[in-house]
């Protein structure tokens, strides 16, 4: 049983679906910001500057639901904390995503190994982003949170390699916006449910554990 008395099954079911949810319709605040780049034809640098801000959106519905889940677990845990961190982490993600196509005329020269080298970086980066930022909340409530950074960005490689499995190869210019819109929340859909499957996994491993509220600042 985990401290609210919910059973391991009880606790993925509801992480699975509030999850998925939560992201699907905080996904969809990027998806519109793209699908409005790709239908009007916003130049590069102010299209990366609008995905960047709508991204906030994402991270905080996203963070909202995961920061009530495991409050129900953590009592101790700071809600409106963890929605800032998420959303802030949010917009660092989609900002290290939109690098590559801003730096495009920077890098394009550089030998291939330079470009490789620079991609796991700044892929490792930004899949690591959302966990890092959550996690400076929960160190301060269960021990070993470190791992949630690790997890978090497993879930984000998989979820993010459902959603590029299925959108980009769908989008073409020139479609109308409806038709954008829903290949988007076609996407949105499988990295969500996908993501949430893998943070629910994380999040029992680590309510699991020991608690240890620590005293870090």
């Amino acid at each position: 049983m985990l401290p609210s008395g919910q059973s391991p099954r009880q606790f993925f079911v509801a992480w699975l679906g509030w999850v998925a949810l939560g992201e699907f319709v905080g996904f969809l605040v990027p998806t519109a910001a793209e699908a409005l780049i790709i239908s009007s034809g916003l130049d590069d640098l102010p299209g990366a500057a609008l995905v960047v801000v709508a991204g906030a959106g994402e991270g905080a519905v996203l963070g909202a639901v995961q920061g009530w889940r495991l409050s129900r677990e953590l009592p101790g845990l700071s809600r409106t904390r963890f929605v800032v961190l998420t959303a802030a982490a949010a917009m660092l993600a989609w900002a290290l995503g939109m690098l590559p196509v801003v730096t495009a005329a920077a890098w394009t020269e550089w030998p291939m190994a330079a470009v490789l080298t620079a991609a796991v970086v700044l892929g490792f980066a930004l899949l690591a982003t959302i966990g890092a930022g959550q996690w400076l909340e929960l160190r301060r409530h269960t021990s070993r949170a470190w791992l949630w950074i690790l997890a978090t960005a497993g879930a984000w490689l998989v979820g993010l390699g459902a959603f590029f499995a299925i959108a980009p190869p769908l989008w073409h210019e020139g479609q109308p916006l409806v038709v954008v819109l829903a290949i988007g929340a076609l996407g949105a859909a499988a990295m969500a449910v996908s993501m949430a499957a893998v943070t629910g996994w994380a999040a029992l491993h680590l309510l699991r554990r020991p608690a240890g509220p620590r005293t870090t600042e």
